[in-house]
């Protein structure tokens, strides 16, 4: 059984796939373009067997078998729950992102300039746009971390064009002494892409795929909400990783992480306390995540607040990196499991004092789509509302897909 095309209704109905450090999640989306925010029809979280991995290459082997148990649900129950919302609906679009460290965005910036002005053409910009696509392929070829894990190009972005010292759209015809465009790269695991397109191949063949980095989707989402926010310190914690991206004038200027994040954390203190492992993450997600050390010993409860400190310093490092002299932009744009947000809310402000020597101004990302898009009017508002964080911000990148014609998917 396969999903047909929409014909011709405004209405579009897509898969959302997003795959995190350690999780996969599937969903079945309605975005009616008169509306603030799409309807979740149906979605599904499947976690990686929350264990100890030793390494990079059995993390990633847990996150394909959680990739095809959600593919066999969401054929399932997805489809179900589509038929019984409209029987008509019919999937268009299949939407997936990638978070770190499966996906890496790498952004460059070429600069040309003459004496005498220059019409700007569409040969031009389309020669310097080469340019910079063959200098990422070759950055990303040579770097022996990146190269050995066998990556493929998913998209590709012309996010800047500046001429003459001003940002332009739409530059060809114009004159110009010196023009510069920034371009962004999105490469991903090649078994990933492979794994999610053998996906689609058997169960939505009439879809349209697009696949991108989380990261670039948070940059997006974050451009939208905060509209006047121009520098940015992008953050995206999961369940394996937190990444950060720079954004310095509108624009992502370098990305990185580190391979950490809420699981990682449980594991620490799950060996420490010699709690459960589900029960040493459940610590992590209340609204007073440090409240569970009160009932430690003593040795246990520095042991705990030096794994604590250990994160803020790993985070504090990396907001160090960030491809230029500048520190990292004060404010901050923070995505994390609601749950966990009181959590990591703290320990991002600690790590950003820690490197910037001055109060960041830190914005909970989701809770402020949230607040924009999902008024609640009725009682039942709130049913409404995803509490799956990357699923609220995979949504509405679907929703205004216009909005973002200028990546080219590949």
């Amino acid at each position: 059984m396969s999903f047909l095309g929409l014909g011709q209704s405004s209405d579009r109905y897509g898969i959302i796939i997003d795959i995190g450090s350690g999780s996969v999640l599937t969903a079945i989306v309605h975005s009616n373009p008169s509306q603030k925010h799409p309807k979740i029809v149906w979605s599904h979280r499947e976690h990686a067997p929350l264990r100890n991995i030793d390494s990079l290459e059995q993390s990633s082997k847990a996150v394909i078998t959680a990739l095809v148990n959600a593919s066999v649900l969401i054929d399932s129950e997805g489809r179900k729950a589509l038929h019984e919302y409209n029987q008509e609906a019919q999937p268009t679009d299949l939407q997936c992102s990638i978070a770190a460290p499966w996906s890496y965005t790498v952004t460059k910036t070429i600069n040309y300039n003459q004496e005498e002005s220059f019409e700007i053409t569409e040969e031009l910009i389309a020669d310097l746009t080469k340019t910079i696509q063959d200098k990422i392929s070759v950055e990303v070829n040579e770097d022996e971390a990146l190269k050995n894990l066998g990556l493929k190009t998913i998209l590709r972005t012309t996010m800047d064009i500046i001429a003459n010292g001003y940002r332009v759209r739409y530059p060809e015809g114009e004159k110009a002494e010196e023009i510069a465009i920034s371009h962004a790269t999105i490469v991903a695991q090649e078994y990933l892409i492979d794994a999610v397109d053998e996906m689609k191949d058997k169960l939505f063949t009439q879809t349209l795929s697009r696949k991108l980095s989380f990261m670039i989707m948070l940059f997006s989402i974050t451009r939208e909400v905060i509209p006047h926010a121009y520098d940015v310190c992008l953050v995206d914690i999961t369940y394996e990783a937190t990444e950060i991206g720079v954004v310095r004038d509108g624009v992502i200027s370098y990305c990185t992480h580190v391979p950490f994040g809420s699981f990682s954390l449980a594991r620490e203190i799950s060996a420490i306390t010699s709690a459960p492992l589900h029960e040493a993450f459940a610590y992590l997600h209340t609204e007073k995540p440090y409240s569970f050390i009160e009932s430690l010993t003593k040795t246990q409860s520095e042991e705990v607040e030096a794994v604590f400190e250990s994160y803020i310093d790993k985070v504090s490092t990396l907001f160090h990196e960030t491809g230029d002299r500048l520190s990292i932009p004060k404010h901050i744009s923070l995505h994390a499991d609601l749950k966990s947000e009181s959590l990591f809310l703290d320990l991002i402000d600690k790590a950003a004092r820690r490197a910037i020597k001055s109060d960041p101004n830190i914005t909970p990302i989701s809770k402020e789509i949230i607040r924009q898009t999902y008024k609640q009017t009725t009682d039942d508002a709130a049913d409404d509302i995803p509490v799956d964080t990357a699923l609220l911000l995979s949504a509405q990148f679907f929703h205004k897909q216009k909005q973002y014609r200028n990546y080219e998917y590949l």
